[in-house]
């Protein structure tokens, strides 16, 4: 798996053969951070920007917009379901802000640390 910084994709090759399988296209501009699952696939782009993907089909499944800073990192972990439907994505962004966000319904959480240490979560709902 390969982000491209400068335009803003993400090229999947098998890591058996080293062939093409997948070339996924749905930033504005560089890729930052990816993640892999068995079924999905998370990018940050640059341009603030979460978009997940079924890596397999080559499908858009959601973009979560852009949010207030460019994500440094981002994992795919599973939820308390089961299948992957109940993955979710977690992201920090530059300003130590981490976002929980559900694949399947397309919400996030925010967790905010304050200055004294203790943390604040703020819901928000859509996308």
């Amino acid at each position: 798996m390969v982000g491209f910084h400068d335009v803003g994709r993400v090229h999947l090759f098998s890591s058996v053969t080293f062939t093409p399988l997948q070339q996924l296209a749905g930033h504005l501009n560089g890729i930052r951070a990816v993640a892999l699952s068995s079924r999905n696939l998370v990018s940050a782009g640059a341009d603030k920007a979460l978009v997940c993907w079924d890596w397999r089909a080559g499908t858009k499944i959601v973009r979560f917009g852009q949010q207030t800073t460019i994500n440094i990192g981002v994992q795919i972990v599973a939820g308390d379901g089961e299948g992957a439907e109940e993955e979710r994505i977690v992201s920090v962004t530059i300003d130590g802000i981490v976002r929980v966000f559900s694949i399947s319904k397309f919400s996030f959480a925010t967790l905010k640390f304050l200055v004294d240490g203790v943390p604040a979560i703020f819901q928000s709902e859509g996308r």
